[in-house]
């Protein structure tokens, strides 16, 4: 009967020192975790990136207030995250919100080049080619 109960209070006591252990270790990692996630959305929104193409066939009206632009012939203007690479080889599918454009998607043909103007580090499909969607396009300019 004393071997069990020994066992018991080692047992319980183990567990206890476990849990409290652990309790404020996390909370000292949520506190980092934030500190890190706040650091890193501010340099996101800091950094553009701005680049041309031309595009590949005339833009399509969305569903829901986007533009469909498929560009090809991609050449950086100011790229820091080094995205544009990523274009260069297949070109990009852009899906930008209507408010992003100050003409008519007519006059977004294939052939002429555009500016467009991504802000912080797009979100981007891993497809070929990538695509962008408007959340992360600021502007998009004809060039030509």
């Amino acid at each position: 009967m004393k071997k069990l109960t020994i066992l018991g209070l080692a047992l319980t006591a183990t567990v206890l020192l476990a849990s409290c252990g652990s309790h404020s270790d996390s909370g000292t990692s949520k506190t980092t975790k934030n500190s890190e996630s706040t650091a890193n959305s501010t340099v996101e929104s800091e950094a553009t990136t701005i680049f041309t193409g031309v595009l590949q066939e005339n833009a399509k009206a969305g569903d829901n207030e986007t533009i469909q632009l498929f560009l090809n012939d991609i050449e950086a203007i100011d790229d820091q995250e080094t995205i544009v690479p990523n274009f260069q080889t297949d070109g990009v599918i852009l899906h930008a919100p209507q408010e992003s454009f100050d003409g008519e998607v007519s006059d977004l043909t294939k052939g002429k080049t555009v500016q467009v103007t991504l802000t912080g580090l797009p979100v981007m499909t891993m497809s070929i080619p990538p695509q962008v969607p408007g959340n992360s396009i600021k502007t998009v300019e004809i060039l030509q």
